[in-house]
């Protein structure tokens, strides 16, 4: 084998090479990764016209777009939810025949974040790799808890949440994966920045490569409760704020109050609005204002 074929087949990235122009076009080659996605092994590849294993396929569109979503026509381990890919391909120069370069990315789990957002509020989100680390974080628009400098990627399990309640949150994420299901837990984060600790209700997802293997989680946070006591006013503010889907910018809209002020009180450089303010926020948060402000 050589170097080239050898980098190729150990590449993470699912790649494969696809040889012909229109009805012609097949596959001459792909690395490991591209088999795991798909279920289908080299052999079975080898030979096979593109558009036997994804819907819809038109190389001529492929081409002419930056990346190009696509489905297997091949049934995932969820026979109802056929795997949702992202394609890119690029021509090879200098062949003897047209050949191109086909890159896949599995974007099932995006996409069903996408799809639960239509109908759930969904305040945080991601993607859970199968070593559990957050490979994937996607922020809410609406007034993140999180310190907005804070890299959740590349971060595991262990590092955000209670120990009792990793262990639960763990054990539930194996039961997904066996029955191949959709799952909702509670759990406790540890303290955080400012000794906050937050109470998240998550639901998550398993996805699988076309060879049943494990690829990862998807989770979104539907609810946060602060658990700390007594709350800081500002803490409380952000966490509401969160639940009630609403931004900074969105806030100062409804209410009339300066995005200043209203910066100042998440911060903490204001400790308690005047009277008429506080009304104004409790009210548009669905609070009384000694809910924030004791």
């Amino acid at each position: 084998m050589s170097l080239f074929a050898a980098v190729f087949h150990t590449l993470k990235t699912p790649l494969a090479v696809i040889t012909g122009q229109g009805a012609s076009m097949q596959f001459d080659r792909v690395n490991k990764a591209f088999s795991d996605l798909v279920g289908c092994s080299e052999v079975e590849l080898q030979g096979l016209p593109p558009s036997r294993l994804f819907s819809p396929w038109n190389e001529q569109l492929l081409l002419a777009a930056d990346k190009s979503e696509i489905f297997t026509l091949r049934q995932s381990s969820l026979p109802r939810d056929p795997q949702h890919l992202l394609l890119t391909i690029d021509e090879v120069v200098d062949t003897a025949e047209p050949a191109y370069l086909l890159t896949a990315e599995d974007i099932s789990a995006r996409t069903w974040i996408e799809s639960m957002s239509k109908t759930e509020r969904v305040l945080q989100s991601g993607i859970l790799n199968e070593q559990l680390v957050i490979e994937r974080y996607y922020r809410s628009s609406a007034s993140p808890i999180l310190d907005p400098n804070l890299r959740i990627e590349a971060e595991s399990l262990q590092k955000f949440f209670d120990d009792s309640d990793r262990e639960r949150l763990v054990s539930a994420l194996k039961q997904a994966t066996l029955h191949q299901r959709m799952d909702q837990i509670v759990v406790r984060t540890k303290p955080l920045a400012n000794n906050l600790q937050l109470e998240l209700h998550i639901t998550f997802r398993p996805f699988f490569n076309g060879d049943k293997s494990l690829l990862h989680y998807g989770f979104i946070i539907t609810n946060i409760h602060s658990l700390s006591e007594p709350a800081d006013p500002s803490v409380t503010l952000k966490v509401l704020m969160t639940r009630n889907y609403i931004s900074a910018q969105q806030l100062s809209h409804a209410t009339g109050i300066s995005l200043q002020t209203i910066s100042k009180l998440r911060n903490g450089k204001i400790g308690k609005p005047q009277r008429q303010t506080a009304l104004l926020i409790a009210s548009q948060l669905n609070v009384l204002p000694q809910d924030i402000w004791p």
